[in-house]
């Protein structure tokens, strides 16, 4: 049996797309290519994805990456360049234009008990 080749898919042709910046700046991850290695994604992996080349991942990266960053797989996805209805699922998606917020000038001028504050559950 011949198996066909899907073709060649480009970045740029994909409205959802990988972004991992965001998350990675959350959880502080100052060196994102040594934490991709230590996940066990592969180097070459590792730089597509880094530098927004990926055009797939497969399951097992994408179980490592929620795992290790305690996320699900809708925090590491955004979306480029379509119009869906305003009530559709995915817009529960980030927008890949969204500036990244730097953990740090985020909690900076804040006190102690604003930041514990943050992380308390409130009740409805």
């Amino acid at each position: 049996m011949i198996r066909k080749k899907r073709g060649n898919l480009t970045p740029h042709q994909s409205s959802i797309v990988l972004h991992l910046k965001p998350i990675l700046a959350a959880r502080n991850i100052l060196h994102p290519v040594a934490y991709l290695l230590k996940i066990g994604i592969n180097a070459y992996s590792a730089d597509k994805i880094l530098n927004g080349e990926a055009v797939q991942i497969n399951f097992r990266q994408l179980t490592s990456l929620c795992i290790s960053l305690n996320c699900s797989p809708n925090d590491l996805f955004a979306l480029r360049n379509i119009q869906v209805p305003e009530n559709h699922q995915l817009n529960k998606l980030q927008d890949i234009s969204t500036p990244i917020v730097n953990p740090e000038d985020f909690y900076k001028g804040k006190s102690l008990e604003e930041i514990r504050g943050m992380g308390e559950i409130r009740s409805v």
